[in-house]
């Protein structure tokens, strides 16, 4: 088969650019020296160039091969004569057999006299006789192999870092242990001073601090050689990917409940220990189930209030809750919160539909769903929580994620072990009261 000239004219120029990168190299070559800027970037033109030209021939090239192979498919199938043969249960000389639509029609009605009958033929009408040709192995199945998309893969599904996003976020430094915040824990005072020329109020300020450790984030995967040499799809990528969502759930479930212990951070259920609020609404069949958790949750955000002279900006809850709420309606069967439109004395109301992220509004807060808050993680075990904060209150120092790969050490057993890890310091107690919990026998799961 003559070359395509597509892929003649493209190795043409792949020539010229090889051609003019080596001539680009000589200068410096000969003078042993690096790249300067003009160089460095034209080098990069031109690699670029030549790694552009080399893969759209190799795609070409395999678009012609597999071409090839079609054309010689058909050719020898065109010889193969096709006999019609009589259907075995339904025969168009048999005008007092059954029929095929009165059996479809019936084997699609369990109820209907003759079900089992009319389904019984449907089923041995599709059978195959012996020598017949099918897909099964042996018998034709290897001239129809199944189709694998590997470029389509299905990566696994994974919540995102929604909480940890709604921090106040920064870079964690390098060279440090331990992230220190000093803390004015008692002030100064003012008072009346009662007549002229005496002393006025004199208290002295005490300080303290807050702190968190550098928690280590990390995790790996090994991998043989030979599926990253031989798979259709780029393995490293794929491994990478996903080891860098779980870093980000990690990260997102050590903030909401890193134990400060055991290497972890201190995370927002240890920061409002102190500070929550307990809801015993009904069951989500009733009118006032919203209501009551909407009470609840506008006394924790008067606790907020009193505590740091700030107001709630957030509410962190997980999607199951959300979706509780949203089906709440009042004795009129009339929806509390709305997705979108008017509505009539409405609790909140709903962004569309919502599986992560900002999702709407819930007693004037901005309400965010967060997938990997835990249904069973406090004490009753039974229930999720929800919480109501400051943003601006909530302080995470994350260093970028790294990824590398390694394959000295399994070397010997022809694997490559792929690692991602990073470093991160979250306090969320900068203000006792900035964090506010809602939990109790309300929030069992519904």
């Amino acid at each position: 088969m003559s070359e395509n000239p597509l892929i003649a004219a493209l190795r043409e120029q792949r020539d010229a650019a090889q051609k003019e990168l080596d001539t680009l190299l000589e200068a410096p070559a000969a003078e042993k020296r690096n790249l300067n800027a003009d160089e460095d970037a034209k080098f990069t033109e031109l690699t670029e160039a030549i790694e552009g030209f080399d893969k759209r021939c190799d795609e070409l090239v395999a678009l012609d091969k597999r071409k090839a192979e079609v054309a010689e498919t058909r050719k020898q199938i065109a010889s193969v004569t096709v006999v019609n043969e009589p259907n075995p249960v339904y025969r168009r000389d048999d005008a007092n057999g059954p029929s095929f639509f009165m059996d479809l029609a019936t084997a699609s009605n369990p109820s209907m006299r003759g079900f089992d009958e009319a389904r019984a033929r449907l089923i041995r009408s599709q059978e195959t006789r012996a020598g017949d040709m099918t897909t099964v192995a042996g018998a034709g199945g290897e001239l129809a192999p199944p189709l694998w998309l590997v470029q389509d893969f299905i990566a696994l599904a994974r919540a995102g870092r929604v909480t940890a996003d709604l921090c106040n976020s920064m870079e964690l430094p390098s060279g440090v242990s331990s992230v220190n915040l000093p803390k004015v824990a008692g002030g100064t005072s003012v008072a009346v001073q009662q007549t002229q020329n005496t002393a006025v109020s004199d208290t002295a300020m005490t300080t303290t601090s807050v702190s968190s450790g550098i928690t280590t984030l990390a995790g790996k995967q090994i991998v043989s050689l030979q599926l990253i040499q031989q798979s259709g799809v780029p393995m490293d990528r794929v491994v990478l990917q996903d080891l860098a969502k779980a870093y980000a759930v990690q990260l997102d479930t050590q903030v909401l409940y890193g134990s400060n212990a055991n290497g972890q951070v201190k995370g927002l259920v240890s920061c409002a220990t102190n500070n929550a609020f307990t809801t015993t609404q009904p069951a989500p069949a009733s009118s006032t189930n919203a209501n009551s958790l909407y009470y609840v949750l506008t006394k924790a955000g008067a606790a907020v209030q009193t505590s740091i002279y700030e107001p709630a900006d957030a509410v962190v809850m997980h999607p199951n809750r959300w979706a509780w709420i949203l089906g709440s309606v009042d004795s009129s069967s009339r929806p509390l919160v709305v997705p979108g439109g008017p509505q009539f004395n409405g609790l909140g109301n709903a962004d569309g539909q919502v599986a992560q992220g900002f999702a709407g509004t819930f007693g004037g807060y901005n309400v965010y769903l967060d997938p990997n808050i835990s249904l069973t993680a406090n004490s009753a075990t039974n229930q999720d929580e929800i919480y109501l904060l400051r943003r601006d209150q909530l302080w995470l120092w994350e260093t970028p994620v790294q990824s590398a790969s390694f394959d000295a050490t399994y070397a010997d057993q022809l694997s490559i072990l792929f690692r991602v890890h990073g470093y991160a310091a979250f306090i969320g107690n900068r203000y006792s009261g900035a964090v506010q919990s809602i939990r109790g026998t309300g929030l069992i799961a519904p």
